[in-house]
């Protein structure tokens, strides 16, 4: 089912019972995203060129470019079409802005930069709609909406072999390595976990986040509030994916860590209705 085709509940600060038209797809598949969820692995065979992001700046401003036209479609019936169009503007102008100084952790041999890419996404978003009075929240949701439109458009089966992968004795055992890799905290804006081992009952792969470089970029970006919303995307991959999913908090949500377990083919409950009710009040880590 499209996202056009869904009825959505009302999100804080627009007009209520108004629903999506024609959100544009695959802006997540051609940036990298929706495989890079099902990746637990180092990703081999690339060298990070100096000045990762202004190397690669064109196709970087393509995809925004995508991003943002389905933003524009998720915003007009909200606000209106001269809003949509100026906050997507606004947003791409800030997204070139941002662009030069993204951390580079290591470009395309990195697990983690098409999420940092996918925060600096946000920041240009929550900025643009801060700007014209709509909350934190809202952007939130809308990545939120867009995210699930692209799951929706990928092919069951494909989703199922990303989900397979993780289960994979290599894929572990990378996950194992990245984990101590992580510890040396070679780059101060990257991601740092611990690998979990399984217990045999419930869950089959695990791995806490004590560090997570899409906060770090939020704070240092004024837009820390729109962290906890970022994180719920994870749980439309693992549901799309059969990976089974439960995470108790996250870093994001003022918790000590972000406790991934995964279990194959778990039915996966937590979703935007069940986790921002548990926001109020909390501030990232």
């Amino acid at each position: 089912m499209m996202l056009a085709e869904m009825v959505l509940p009302p999100v804080s600060g627009m007009e209520k019972g108004t629903r999506p038209n024609g959100v544009t797809r695959r802006f997540v598949l051609r940036a990298g995203l929706v495989g890079a969820c099902a990746c637990l692995l180092p990703w081999p065979g690339f060298a990070a060129p100096a000045g990762y992001y202004v190397a690669n700046k064109a196709q970087f401003l393509n995809d925004f470019q995508g991003v943002c036209a389905g933003a524009e479609k998720w915003l007009a019936p909200r606000t209106s079409d001269k809003t949509a169009k100026a906050i997507t503007s606004d947003a791409k102008q800030r997204f070139e802005t941002l662009l030069p100084g993204i951390p580079d952790i290591g470009g395309a041999a990195n697990r983690n930069q098409p999420f940092l890419t996918m925060a600096a996404w946000l920041t240009a978003l929550t900025q643009a709609m801060v700007e014209k009075g709509l909350p934190p929240k809202d952007a939130g949701r809308l990545l939120y909406d867009l995210y699930a439109s692209e799951w929706a458009a990928l092919p069951k089966d494909r989703a199922r072999a990303m989900g397979a992968a993780l289960f994979a004795p290599a894929q572990i055992a990378a996950l194992k390595d990245w984990a101590a890799s992580s510890q040396k905290r070679a780059n101060p804006a990257d991601w740092v976990g611990r690998f979990v081992p399984a217990d045999g009952k419930t869950f089959d792969v695990g791995y806490d986040y004590s560090e997570c470089g899409a906060v770090k970029y939020f704070k240092a970006h004024g837009v820390a509030a729109v962290a906890p919303y970022f994180c719920l995307n994870d749980f439309l991959a693992s549901k799309a994916q059969g990976t089974g999913l439960i995470r108790s908090g996250t870093l994001a949500q003022g918790a000590p860590v972000c406790d991934f377990r995964y279990k194959r083919d778990r039915a996966v409950i937590q979703d935007w209705e069940t986790e921002v009710p548990r926001f109020a009040g909390k501030q990232p880590a």
